[in-house]
């Protein structure tokens, strides 16, 4: 034997000395990249994804099979977000009639702390919404990928990571949407712009809410990406379910308690939410569904990576 010949050669990791690309019977072997996640067969009928090129029908279908399936995972998630929703959201106006009370008590010193109650509003108020909204991305991608609902402990573990920066996503648009109501009034700008005005705060509301429902889809499946990423799976998804989701949020909980009183509001308001997260995940997982093949199960491996950190 040829010195040369036969050698063993320690490396750290495994080697494809001569790797034939038209091998017949492919025996060479590929390493998966890091991080990458498989994505299993397309289901047409996947319990939560639209079939590409589906409809509003399509949509509508999807919609009401996680409303179905999950509705009684979801109530413990609508009871927990009730507490916030009924006692700060829609209430920021009253922090300003707080002001004499703080004045009255710590003086000067008590004005400067007004701004600190907005903002802990504002932040408060958006938990609602960051609650109903992980919870049904959770429960429904767990039972669409394995058919049955999961625990609450598995809910936890799966968005736990995400919530805090969901919860700043919405807390900056929340104080957009909660502020303007504040400057701009019929009071300051006079009786005829009232109508008008209300139509625009309610259209801005909704379309505040329609962008942030599929950004907060990308924030809790998608790590790393923000706004830019919701914009251009907005631009590919069919939005006409996730606005009128969204418009039920911004005016159902208005009528609910100008008839029936604030419970009544919240408990409309609850519910609006959850069927407006709904409509997101539908929504974002059909604009994934344009861009490539996916499933229930590749979004849960995605949302799933976070328990292996």
């Amino acid at each position: 034997m040829d010195v040369g010949e036969g050698r063993m050669r320690m490396v750290e990791g495994p080697v494809v000395e001569a790797a034939d690309p038209f091998d017949p019977e492919s025996r060479t072997a590929e390493l998966t990249r890091p991080g990458a996640v498989a994505v299993p067969p397309v289901r047409e009928n996947d319990p939560v994804v639209p079939p590409q090129g589906a409809g509003l029908s399509g949509w509508l279908s999807r919609w009401r099979g996680v409303l179905r399936r999950c509705l009684v995972a979801l109530l413990p998630i609508g009871l927990l977000a009730a507490l916030p929703m009924h006692f700060f959201v829609g209430n920021v106006d009253d922090t300003v009639i707080a002001a004499p009370a703080l004045f009255d008590l710590l003086g000067g010193f008590g004005l400067l702390l007004l701004p600190l109650m907005w903002l802990a509003y504002f932040a408060v108020s958006a938990l609602p919404l960051v609650i109903c909204l992980a919870g049904v991305v959770a429960v429904a991608l767990a039972e669409g990928a394995t058919g049955s609902l999961p625990r609450p402990r598995r809910v936890w573990r799966l968005v736990a990571y995400r919530l805090r920066p969901l919860w700043l996503w919405f807390a900056v648009f929340g104080l957009l949407t909660q502020a303007l109501p504040l400057l701009l009034t019929a009071d300051r700008l006079g009786p005829a712009v009232a109508a008008p005005l209300a139509a625009g705060l309610a259209a801005l509301s909704t379309a505040v809410l329609t962008f942030t429902g599929v950004l907060g889809c990308v924030v809790l499946i998608e790590r790393d990406r923000g706004r830019r990423r919701a914009q251009h799976l907005c631009s590919r998804a069919r939005l006409g379910g996730l606005v009128a989701a969204s418009l039920a949020v911004t005016v159902l909980p208005r009528l609910a308690d100008a008839g029936w009183g604030a419970l009544a509001s919240t408990v409309v308001a609850v519910a609006a939410v959850l069927l407006w997260a709904i409509a997101a995940l539908v929504t974002y997982a059909q604009a994934r569904r344009a861009e490539g093949p996916v499933t229930s199960d590749s979004l849960l491996s995605e949302l799933a990576t976070s328990e292996l950190d």
